[in-house]
């Protein structure tokens, strides 16, 4: 279909049409698809069932895509929760798990690394190089 595979993420998929990017990913049997366009989606949508079969599609502002509910805003954010999913993992683990935390980050979260390049670096150059 003319998409081409991240070359960090290999189940992300972009393609501009229409001058404005569309991108898909996927992980087993979950599937997201994004563009400015709703007729756009529905087009890939097609294509997809048609070579795979009927899929389920949700559509809005709201969705849950590999245990992440997403929740697009009106202030053009996006708001990412695991929280269902984590409770049931818990709970499905049989564990007594009971210790809280603040923060799941490290020390290090905000420290720069000087000698690593830049991902738009790293980009560039995987253009470059192919």
């Amino acid at each position: 279909m003319g998409f081409v595979l991240n070359p960090y993420d290999p189940c992300i998929a972009n393609f501009m049409i229409d001058e404005k990017q569309c991108t898909v990913a996927w992980y087993v049997d979950d599937n997201k698809i994004s563009h400015e366009d709703p007729r756009v989606v529905s087009m890939i949508i097609d294509c997809l069932e048609e070579y795979f079969g009927k899929v389920t599609v949700t559509r809005g502002k709201e969705h849950v895509f590999l245990g992440m509910k997403i929740r697009f805003t009106m202030s053009q954010t996006v708001v990412l929760s695991m929280k269902n999913y984590l409770e049931e993992a818990i709970k499905e683990c049989g564990m007594n798990i009971m210790l809280k935390a603040t923060t799941l980050a490290k020390r290090t979260l905000f420290e720069v690394d000087s000698k690593s390049s830049t991902m738009v670096q790293n980009s560039r150059k995987h253009i470059l190089t192919g």
